[in-house]
């Protein structure tokens, strides 16, 4: 294994690790590739029970799917959306467990088959529990899946005894034990791609091994540019990305700012969207951080956009990620993270951002160490904890009905 700047983190002993707060955040994103394969093996082994399982939903007319989770799981379905929408033909919506509790009615249409595709990697969130729960109630022809990595966690338990409910646990080792999800969070974006292709999976082990060697390769080529990346002087960044990767700008702008407890704010967007007001917080200390297509379409957007922020000459650093990226982006960056400068891999952008979002876990990850917070619990005055504290989640139907607030869901 060659040596790099995240080898050198996890090489310190214990001791050290506890001390500095990389016990777990380091090795849990050099990790996530090899589990990768484990998550493949598991979906495969059960892909006939959940081909089984949505038989009935794929027969009915109008029917739409809505993907959910909390904060970072929210973002993988950002991430697949598109697949799910192409491979299933079925119009997609990507609803936050938390909006689901707040405004339910605005979210089920209770006349539509829905599936409901829930992530999570404690499943132990009060809003995850509150979301199906509610769902359930208004909801009267539904499906759901379950994608999470707990085997005890109360959202897996849920669908015990369901016949309209399929949970699938990755391997414990996607339960991160730090704070910010990495592994967790690649490893669904990993299952939910393999729901997309249930029926084509041998399309996609086809595709697989150039997705492993894409994730390998950003482990071995990124750290030591992200670790000089992070000894800028910067207090801002903003993450754009386009198509599925729009949803790996969107979890890499949290990865940075959660893992530095907010000392450097982070925005994200399209890469046209920039023009459309958010270009105005890009300062002399901000970071630009582009997840480029291998798309020609696509990339001419992109490109004209970086070199407008190029002539402007504003930002910090302009950093690019990409997958054999073209000499003209190369000439307008500052920095290069490339997951196969040679050309070599057959991997589309649809299928990225498991490989891409790891240079966002790694700038989040040497930011925090760079401005002496701990990745394992960086926020020391405990505002943010691994599992959401303080949550009551409460039943729609029961208030509409008597205008009493009655609890379903707590922690």
């Amino acid at each position: 294994m060659k040596k790099t700047a995240l080898s050198e983190l996890m090489s310190s002993n214990s001791t050290q690790k506890k001390e500095r707060g990389t016990l777990y955040t380091p090795s849990e994103i050099a990790g996530q590739v090899a589990l990768w394969e484990k998550t493949f093996r598991i979906f495969k082994k059960h892909s006939g029970e959940v081909k089984n399982f949505l038989r009935g939903f794929m027969k009915k007319p109008n029917r739409t799917a809505i993907f959910t989770g909390a904060g970072t799981s929210e973002f993988i379905g950002y991430c697949v959306s598109a697949l799910i929408r192409r491979n299933f033909e079925t119009p997609v919506n990507v609803f936050s467990t938390t909006c689901i509790v707040t405004a339910p009615e605005d979210v089920f249409l209770s006349y539509s088959p829905l599936l409901l595709i829930s992530f999570a990697r404690s499943g132990n969130s009060p809003e995850s529990i509150g979301a199906v729960r509610i769902a359930d109630m208004l909801c009267k022809d539904i499906f759901h899946i379950i994608i999470t990595c707990n085997e005890r966690g109360e959202l897996r338990r849920w669908t015990e005894g369901k016949t309209h409910a399929y949970s699938l646990t990755l391997d414990s080792g996607t339960n991160d034990k730090g704070l910010a999800m990495t592994a967790s969070f690649s490893n669904m974006v990993v299952a939910a791609q393999m729901l997309s292709h249930l029926s084509s999976l041998d399309q996609y082990e086809k595709m697989f091994p150039g997705l492993l060697d894409a994730g390998r390769n950003m482990l071995e080529n990124a750290p030591d540019i992200a670790r000089e990346i992070c000894d800028l002087d910067f207090e801002r960044a903003v993450f754009l990305g386009d198509g599925n990767n729009y949803g790996t700008a969107v979890e890499s702008h949290l990865k940075l700012q959660e893992l530095t407890s907010g000392a450097v704010m982070c925005s994200y967007d399209t890469f046209p969207g920039l023009r459309h007001g958010p270009e105005a917080v890009i300062d002399d200390r901000t970071l630009v951080v582009g997840f480029v297509s291998s798309d020609p379409y696509v990339r001419a957007y992109e490109e004209d956009l970086l070199l407008g922020i190029k002539t402007k000459k504003i930002g910090k650093a302009l950093v690019t990620c990409g997958k054999n990226l073209s000499d003209p982006v190369r000439r307008i960056s500052d920095f290069v993270i490339d997951c196969d400068p040679g050309g070599t891999l057959e991997l589309g952008d649809r299928y990225t951002p498991p490989v891409f979002v790891i240079a966002g876990q790694l700038l989040g990850l040497f930011k925090s160490i760079n401005l002496g917070c701990k990745p394992d619990s960086p926020s020391e005055r405990g505002i943010i904890h691994r599992v959401v504290e303080g949550v009551k989640v409460y039943d729609p139907k029961r208030f509409r009905e008597t205008g009493k607030l009655e609890i379903i869901a707590e922690r």
